[in-house]
């Protein structure tokens, strides 16, 4: 038979079986990077949870099914939310865009990511984008196939979820532990000199250590010391903690739970999890339970009501010092250079005017005072005492606020907003929540009675539900949408409503602050003349003034209260205290500002100062 006629059977094996020297092709083995979390360092040391179980499931994986290790990831003190934080994972990233890695090996989605947004979900979406699989637990997950998408997503809301009931057991538990006078939380939260005795016991002590506390109260109240500084000299506390100390109830045997921690994220720059703001309770969260008698109380309730009441004393003479002392500045957060675009900082440095009387402080760019992080070149704005600059600033805004078609378009969006906040319709769907909010509570009131539910827990049960039902009735009463002409405004539209008397009626610092704020985010000045401003986003909407909060407005004329100095021809130069334009340099003392007439008439005038001063 011919070469061409030859076919595959006449040959087996020839076109599937290598020669007899030539070796054999292996499969590519698939890169792996494990990741193994925990969120507290507590865990770490946690058989179910620590570190140790999750590294051995993680390696078995790896082992059973083959991959090659690439990268480990252990996260310590992480929370599942605050993972995209961690610079590993901002590193497994980086890894997973240049194709390093091909599967990552973890012991549970849980591990892996707890989402509470939607922004969560990025580090799947970067795996899927890239073709990488998540193995969870020996199940390897494509999020390219329908299948593995789905699945992968059911894991991780289900983690989620997991973790959010976890956290809402945990808060009700402790909760109702405070509300029948346990302590949850643990000693280094406790206040000096006060325990409690867990286990059987479970009750609160006075250590040796309220010795210094009880002998505070005694110099306030005796001795009538209201120097707290003396206070914590003579027993030995921090004079910063004295103030707290004399004011926590639980010294004449009452704890006092008014403030919580927030519900927003903490987290660090390195993605660890930092302690949450405390803010206030609400007024039917807090918790006022005797925990020591009265016979064991450390002070008196005569002794605590004398010292409480030194202390507001203390407290409104401190106010009246700091507010005559530091009455701030109005153009501070809001005032910018005109020339660099830098921030304006006020200084309470005094300086004599040209009138011979002190400024009450100045504006300086920050440019000239050197405390930026990046240093920049010195800006050429001289510095501009308060009066004057404030001045400019109250002016322009009159101006502004005696404008029609301004303060109309600021009121007609503030009415339009307000009636969409205010104005809605109740549906049945309201009416049935209540419904079934009373029903709860009568299935706790029987549970009571029959003993299937702890005093304490139905207490706190009952709280949550008096919430929901006063949140509810809140919303009956704003049932009818209100006339947008009607609508009586609130904050800066209703002071704008008023016209330029509102602006008038203001007097302190602090209050024309306030108002300047919420009205313009910048002001731009040069010297003494203002050259642009920029409205507050959010104030005028989308009407004919909505370009004037989109960026800077730059006046085509600078806005002065004050007639503009004629130009200085060359070889002149004008002295900022007489205003004259004179010779330089034969008029002045080397490159001093001031002409050498109000030069010598200020020295005179400072000597004699000097000397009025040395008389008394």
């Amino acid at each position: 038979m011919p070469f061409g006629g030859t076919c595959a059977p006449c040959f087996p094996g020839s076109l599937t079986q290598p020669a007899p020297n030539q070796p054999t092709l292996q499969p590519a083995r698939l890169r792996a990077c494990t990741f193994v979390r925990v969120s507290t360092s507590e865990q770490a040391e946690d058989g179910r949870a620590g570190l140790l179980r999750q590294r051995e499931e993680v390696a078995r994986v790896i082992q059973s099914k083959g991959y090659a290790l690439a990268h480990q990831i252990e996260l310590v003190d992480v929370s599942g939310t605050a993972t995209l934080f961690a610079p590993e994972v901002q590193d497994l990233l980086v890894r997973i865009e240049r194709k390093e890695l091909d599967v990552v090996v973890t012991s549970e989605m849980s591990r892996l990511l707890r989402p509470d947004d939607l922004s969560s979900f990025s580090l799947l979406e970067t795996c899927k984008q890239n073709g990488v699989i998540i193995d969870v637990g020996g199940s390897a997950q494509d999020l390219n196939s329908p299948e593995g998408f789905v699945l992968s997503g059911i894991l991780a809301l289900m983690s989620g979820s997991e973790r959010m009931t976890m956290r809402k057991r945990l808060e009700a538990s402790r909760e109702a532990k405070r509300a029948a006078g346990l302590c949850p939380s643990p000693k280094i939260t406790l206040p000096l000199g006060v325990e409690f005795l867990r286990g059987n016991e479970n009750r609160w002590i006075y250590t040796s250590d309220v010795a210094p506390v009880i002998e505070a109260f005694r110099i306030v109240d005796e001795e009538g010391v209201r120097n707290l500084t003396e206070i914590g000299r003579r027993t030995g506390l921090h004079p910063r903690n004295v103030r707290y100390l004399l004011a926590n109830t639980i010294y004449k045997g009452i704890r006092s739970i008014t403030k919580m921690r927030s519900s927003e994220k903490a987290i660090g720059p390195t993605g660890r999890q930092k302690d949450r703001k405390k803010i206030e309770r609400p007024e039917h969260r807090c918790l006022f339970v005797r925990v020591f008698r009265s016979e064991d109380q450390a002070v008196s309730d005569e002794r605590f009501d004398r010292v409480q009441r030194v202390l507001e004393s203390i407290r409104e003479s401190h106010t009246v010092v700091v507010h005559e002392r530091h009455r701030g500045s109005m153009l501070t957060g809001v005032g910018f250079c005109g020339l660099c675009s830098l921030r304006l900082a006020g200084k309470t440095r005094s300086r004599y005017l040209a009138d011979g009387s002190k400024s009450s402080g100045h504006y300086v760019c920050s440019s000239q005072l050197g405390v930026l992080k990046n240093p920049v070149p010195r800006c050429s704005n001289s510095w501009v005492a308060k009066e004057h600059l404030d001045a400019l600033a109250s002016k322009f805004l009159e101006c502004c606020l005696d404008d029609p078609e301004f303060t109309s378009s600021i009121l007609n969006f503030a009415r339009e907003k307000q009636s969409n906040i205010v104005g809605f319709s109740i549906e049945e769907a309201t009416k049935a929540k209540l419904d079934d909010l009373s029903r709860r509570d009568a299935r706790i009131m029987a549970a009571i009675e029959s003993g299937a539910m702890d005093v304490h827990e139905a207490k706190q049960a009952r709280l949550r539900l008096q919430t929901q039902r006063q949140a509810l009735l809140a919303t009956i009463e704003r049932t009818t949408a209100p006339d947008p002409g009607q609508v009586e405004l609130q904050g800066i539209a209703g002071k704008i409503a008023n016209g330029k008397a509102a602006w008038l009626k203001l007097v302190t610092p602090r209050e024309k602050k306030e108002f300047v704020a919420k009205l313009f985010s910048e002001l731009y000045f040069r010297d003494q003349e203002l050259t642009a401003f920029r409205l507050a986003p959010g104030l005028v909407g989308g009407g004919v003034w909505k370009f004037a909060s989109d960026m800077p407005v730059i006046l085509e004329t600078p806005f002065r209260i004050t007639d503009p100095d004629p130009e200085v021809p060359e070889g002149m130069r004008r002295c900022p205290t007489c205003k004259e334009i004179k010779e330089f340099p034969a008029q002045f003392y080397g490159d001093r500002p001031r002409c050498r007439k109000c030069a010598r008439a200020a020295c005179k005038a400072r000597h004699e100062r000097k000397r009025r001063e040395a008389g008394k």
